[in-house]
């Protein structure tokens, strides 16, 4: 089944990228609300993660701030020597959260599932039909490695699964 490139830039616009970033005052981190802290700026591990057939990024990276209850994500992406950049806000309190994604509406909720963080996102494709994603995030024991996994469905019956691993950058 062909997939439009339009649809990849969706699940990688939707994946968190880390740096380390300060807390805002009086944020509650991970020791106190058992949660995993995104934070930071992480980078994609080209040869661990998997784009179901779609070309790969040359370079993904992802700077998330994590002040629960509010994720914002910065994204950088490089392919075929154009880069791209992008910006999300997902409130991880179950709230919906309105962003565009490829030059289009998505409503995310986004929740815990234990200590995996699920976002769900309602969006349309390049040709206008339904798009929905689950991205679930983990984060690895050491808190260095963060894997994100996609179920993407189409209103047309096509679906895909997508990794992407990436490795948190040593703040500077």
């Amino acid at each position: 089944m062909r997939y439009s490139t339009q649809l990849l830039a969706i699940p990688l616009l939707a994946f968190s990228m880390l740096a380390q970033t300060p807390r805002a005052p009086g944020a509650l981190n991970d020791h106190v609300t058992g949660k995993p802290d995104f934070s930071g700026r992480w980078r994609m591990v080209k040869d661990k993660s998997n784009f179901a057939g779609f070309t790969t990024p040359d370079l993904l990276v992802q700077i998330v701030e994590d002040r629960s209850p509010t994720l914002n994500i910065h994204t950088v992406q490089t392919r075929n020597g154009k880069t791209s950049t992008a910006d999300v806000t997902y409130f991880t309190d179950g709230r919906e959260s309105s962003n565009v994604i490829n030059g289009r509406d998505a409503s995310s909720k986004t929740y815990w599932d234990g200590p995996v963080l699920v976002v769900r996102t309602d969006t349309k494709d390049s040709k206008n039909d339904e798009v929905e994603m689950e991205d679930r995030w983990e984060l690895s024991q050491d808190k260095q490695t963060l894997t994100r996994s996609s179920h993407i469905v189409t209103s047309t019956g096509g679906e895909i699964n997508m990794t992407l691993v990436c490795q948190k950058e040593k703040a500077s």
